[in-house]
C-alpha cells in the first residue's frame, strides 16, 4: 500500500501519498518506472492466468482496460518492425479481436516485462516465461511489450489517454442485459484479480464484456453505495474501503440470453459474509477470496433492475470524472 500515488486508510482517514523523503525514494523506488503491456486477442479463459502471472512477477497494475484497437494504433505499436513481411498479418490479428491494455509498474519495468515475456517465438522462449507457458506460435504469442521507456510512455498515452474529452480507446460496456461486478481494492492488492477473472470466465455461465481499473473518490463511493445507507451498518466502512485503493469494474453478461445475469451472478459471488460462504458455498468467489464482510473480494449488483445503472456509474460517470 505504501506506494507513491496510493491512498491508505489510517484509522478511517484516507491519506493520499504524494511523495516521500529522498532517502526513502532511493531505497524503495530506485529505478521504478512504468511500461505498457498488451494482452493480445486470446481466449477470455486465459486472461486470468496471464494477469496472475504478471502480478506474481512483482508488477503493480495501475491502469487496465479491455478494448479494440485500430490499424493506426497497431502500426504505431509495431513501428519497430516496419517493412517486415509479417507486419500486415500481425496487424490483422491484433485488430481482429479484444485486447487488454495494462500499465505495469516495477523497477526497470520495461526491461523486466520483456524478460518475463520471453522470446517472440514461443518454442524458443525460456522455460517459465509467459510465451513459453501460454504462447501458440510467433503470431499468437500472448502479449506485447515495448522496447524502450519512450515507446512505453507513448503507447500508454495512446491507449489510456483522452482526445477531445473522449477516451482514445473506447470502453467496451454495452449497458444492456448485464450486471456489475467490482473487484475491491484489497483483492487487487492481494493479487487475486486474475483468479477472480478466471473463475468468472470459466464458469460456463458468464462472460466479461467490459473491464477497467478505476480510482474511486470517497464521495463517489458514498454515491455508488447510497442504496445501503441506513440499511447496512457497514455502509461507512464499505465506502472507505472502496476509496482506499484502485478497484476493477466489470460488466458481466450471461451466456444464456434467457438467464437474468444479476440473480445468477450473485450465486457465483455468494453471500456478503465470507465466513458464511465458506460454510455453505465454498466454491463461491467470496468464500475463496473474501476475508470479512467489508473485505469480501467483490461487490455485485443486488437488484435485477440495477445491473445496467451500476455498470453505467463506472463506465459512463466515473469514466468522465
Amino acid at each position: 500500500m505504501l506506494q507513491i500515488g496510493n491512498i491508505v486508510n489510517i484509522f478511517s482517514k484516507l491519506l493520499h501519498i504524494k511523495d516521500c523523503a529522498p532517502a526513502t525514494r532511493r531505497t524503495l523506488f530506485n529505478k521504478v518506472e512504468s511500461t505498457f503491456a498488451l494482452i493480445k486477442p486470446i481466449s477470455s479463459s486465459a486472461h486470468g492466468k496471464v494477469i496472475t502471472f504478471i502480478m506474481k512477477k512483482g508488477f503493480r497494475i495501475v491502469r487496465m482496460k479491455n478494448g479494440k484497437i485500430s490499424k493506426d494504433f497497431a502500426m504505431e505499436l509495431y513501428k519497430s518492425i516496419a517493412g517486415n513481411s509479417m507486419l500486415p498479418i500481425i496487424v490483422d490479428y491484433i485488430t481482429g479481436g479484444e485486447v487488454i491494455g495494462l500499465e505495469l509498474v516495477a523497477p526497470e519495468a520495461v526491461k523486466k516485462w520483456r524478460s518475463c515475456l520471453g522470446a517472440t517465438e514461443p518454442k524458443d522462449a525460456a522455460p517459465g516465461t509467459l510465451r513459453n507457458l501460454y504462447g501458440e506460435n510467433i503470431l499468437r504469442n500472448i502479449a506485447h511489450g515495448c522496447n524502450t521507456l519512450e515507446d512505453a510512455t507513448e503507447m500508454l498515452e495512446l491507449f489510456f489517454g483522452n482526445e477531445n474529452g473522449l477516451p482514445r480507446i473506447p470502453f467496451r460496456a454495452t449497458f444492456k442485459d448485464c450486471t456489475c461486478c467490482v473487484i475491491k481494492p484489497h483483492a487487487v492488492i492481494e493479487g487475486n484479480v486474475g483468479a477472480i477473472l478466471e473463475q468468472i470466465s470459466t464458469s460456463e455461465k458468464f462472460f466479461i464484456s467490459a473491464m477497467a481499473m478505476f480510482p474511486v473518490k470517497l464521495a463517489n463511493a458514498e454515491e455508488f453505495y447510497e442504496v445501503y445507507k441506513g440499511v447496512l451498518p457497514e455502509y461507512e466502512a464499505m465506502c472507505i474501503h472502496l476509496a482506499e485503493g484502485k478497484c476493477i469494474a466489470l460488466e458481466v453478461k450471461s451466456i444464456n440470453s434467457n438467464t437474468n445475469p444479476v440473480c445468477e451472478f450473485r450465486k457465483l459471488c455468494g453471500p456478503r459474509d465470507p465466513d458464511l460462504c465458506r460454510q455453505l458455498y465454498p466454491d463461491s468467489i467470496r468464500a475463496q477470496y473474501g476475508k470479512t464482510i467489508i473485505h469480501n473480494a467483490v461487490h455485485c449488483t443486488d437488484l435485477p433492475e440495477d445491473g445496467e445503472s451500476e455498470v453505467e456509474y463506472f463506465f459512463k460517470l466515473m469514466a468522465n470524472d
